[in-house]
């Protein structure tokens, strides 16, 4: 049982990819909860079976919870699902909203409308309404609690990339925005809020975005290696220094 005084971390799309690599690496620290959301029983059963051989810190603990971020679901319905699985957690620390999801890159002339709605519904609207779900949990941090949003460079307007962003690329892009908001909006309360660009990462994700792009090789970014310099970013992330900005997972400020 995960104590009080662990550091606790909320991960999103938990159970491969980067959110995998992130819990996984969260574990190995001693005195830490990790709250793990996937979207499926299959899901859940691969998190468990991805941390074989994963040696768990002294005092850590993970949880899992169900959470299908396909529709909107309500900030009601999150803490309903968060409660029931996990009673003994009464505060978050850090929020990553790593969820994510990503049909065929195609140019703008020709994304449809059904993938725009389905890119908004998990990179735009799900970040906002987990945030608003955990907030008061958040608030109850020992520290200045941290939301860090797994975003994209394929999301940024002005230094828009020379690929199809397909519907990808305005979800990530309204997820920034909504992110620099919360981190205007909640100044008094000390929130650590940023958008995180993890690179071009050997995920299925980046695998895909490759074949769509006519890449012939690898994406450039391991898994390990995104992880190592988010999770570097996000230790050291402060309010003064980094929330309300566009980052990369090697620290660069990226343009909006």
């Amino acid at each position: 049982m995960a104590s009080t005084a662990n550091t606790v971390y909320v991960v999103t799309g938990a159970n491969r990819g980067l959110g995998l690599g992130l819990t996984k690496r969260l574990l190995e620290r001693p005195a830490t909860t990790v709250v793990a959301s996937v979207r499926s029983h299959n899901a859940a059963r691969n998190l468990r079976s991805g941390f074989e051989g994963v040696e768990i810190g002294k005092n850590s603990a993970l949880h899992i919870i169900e959470l299908d971020f396909s529709t909107a679901i309500s900030p009601e319905e999150i803490v309903q699902s968060f409660s029931a699985a996990v009673s003994t957690v009464t505060h978050i620390d850090v929020l990553i909203c790593n969820a994510g999801f990503a049909t065929h890159m195609a140019p703008a002339l020709l994304t449809s409308a059904k993938d725009l709605r389905e890119s908004f519904e998990v990179n735009t609207i799900a970040p906002l309404l987990v945030f608003q779900a955990f907030w008061p949990l958040m608030q109850r941090s020992d520290f200045a609690p941290k939301l860090a949003v797994i975003s994209s460079s394929v999301g940024s307007i002005a230094d828009q990339e020379p690929v199809p962003g397909g519907a990808y690329g305005p979800s990530k892009a309204a997820s920034n925005w909504l992110t620099k908001a919360l981190h205007l909006e909640n100044e008094k309360d000390g929130l650590v809020a940023f958008a995180l660009h993890p690179g071009w990462v050997q995920t299925r994700m980046g695998d895909s975005a490759a074949k769509d792009w006519g890449y012939s090789g690898d994406p450039p970014v391991t898994v390990e290696e995104s992880v190592n310099g988010m999770l570097d970013v996000i230790d050291s992330a402060t309010r003064e220094d980094v929330s309300g900005k566009f980052i990369s997972l090697n620290g660069d400020i990226l343009s909006w």
